[in-house]
């Protein structure tokens, strides 16, 4: 073979996965044996959301796919740099740079085994007209965060919830009092990464019972639920739906004793790092959403936030 060598490799420095908007800039290595026409230089990205799965009451399979990133570029001028007039590539080494912008609106990379994923490529295509119609093909695959922004007012604003359990006496059937709880998150909009602070008060009005132990704390989660789509493999054009929600990161938060009246509690919850951003197109095959969920003996305090990927602190902006 006369092209020894035809290899693609994508250059970041933080090693972080790509933003929409984002540069994506690469090198293309071309190792010749002996001259050879050259035809050809594509570069193409492609990003694909798969879902499937099989019910496993009426063993009906869902499956759909579609295409959320499918550009073409022309490299073909950069190969001119380094071949002749007709197109002839001489023996040795040739390096290509590009540099291309991924479109705003991408939605993120993800992976959820037996329900999904969402997946970018980058495919370089070599085309060579000698001995018939020929290509090389070298391919990378990439991650990306879908862009937004939390600078908008209202996700500055705190996101509250509340809720409150009246208790009756299993016996006597009168009212010993009731449990409240509510949990505030300051801003609603969240970096992954950051620290965020939790304003908690709990109250509990029941007269306290020395036989019978009372939790002393409760549960906080920031919990992640991914909701995927599919199209029926019997019956064109149904949708099934499927939800996986699970606990990120939980820490714990000491309740008010019985008896007692609101009793406040400040939290600072460290998010992780690395979370896909929420999902702002609706009706997509895979959406992602969070939550707080504060995980009481009767009840749960939910409260959602918004996960970003761009946020201005003070005059700096972070992402």
């Amino acid at each position: 073979m006369k092209v020894e060598v035809f290899d693609l490799k994508l250059i970041k420095e933080d090693g972080k996965p790509y933003i929409g908007g984002d540069d994506l800039k690469g090198q293309i290595t071309l190792q010749v044996r002996e001259s050879v026409q050259i035809t050809r230089l594509t570069l193409r990205l492609q990003g694909e959301v798969q879902t499937a799965w099989i019910d496993k009451y009426s063993e009906i399979m869902y499956k759909s796919k579609e295409y959320v990133l499918n550009e073409y570029i022309d490299l073909t001028s950069e190969l001119q740099r380094h071949c002749t007039e007709s197109m002839l590539f001489h023996e040795g080494k040739h390096v290509m740079n590009f540099c291309t912008t991924i479109p705003l609106d991408v939605i993120s990379s993800l992976e959820r085994d037996n329900m999904g994923y969402v997946k970018y490529t980058c495919v370089a295509v070599l085309d060579i007209p000698e001995g018939g119609d020929s290509e090389f093909v070298a391919e990378c695959d990439f991650k990306v965060v879908s862009f937004l922004n939390l600078d908008a007012p209202y996700l500055r604003e705190s996101a509250v919830d509340e809720e409150r359990v009246h208790l009756i006496g299993y016996c006597c059937r009168k009212p010993k009092g009731f449990i409240r709880a509510r949990m505030e998150v300051t801003e609603t909009g969240i970096l992954p990464g950051e620290t965020v602070r939790l304003n908690v008060t709990f109250e509990n009005t029941i007269k306290k019972r020395k036989r019978k132990k009372t939790p002393k704390c409760a549960l906080i989660s920031l919990c992640q639920q991914l909701d995927f789509r599919a199209e029926s493999t019997v019956q064109r054009g149904y949708m099934g739906e499927r939800s996986v929600t699970m606990a990120l990161k939980s820490q714990g938060a000491c309740k008010s004793a019985p008896g007692k009246g609101p009793e406040d509690r400040q939290i600072d919850f460290d998010v992780p790092d690395g979370l896909p951003p929420t999902s702002v197109k609706a009706n997509g095959l895979v959406t992602v959403s969070y939550f707080f969920r504060l995980d009481m003996e009767h009840f749960d305090v939910i409260v959602p936030v918004v996960i970003g990927s761009v946020k201005t602190i003070g005059s700096q902006i972070f992402h």
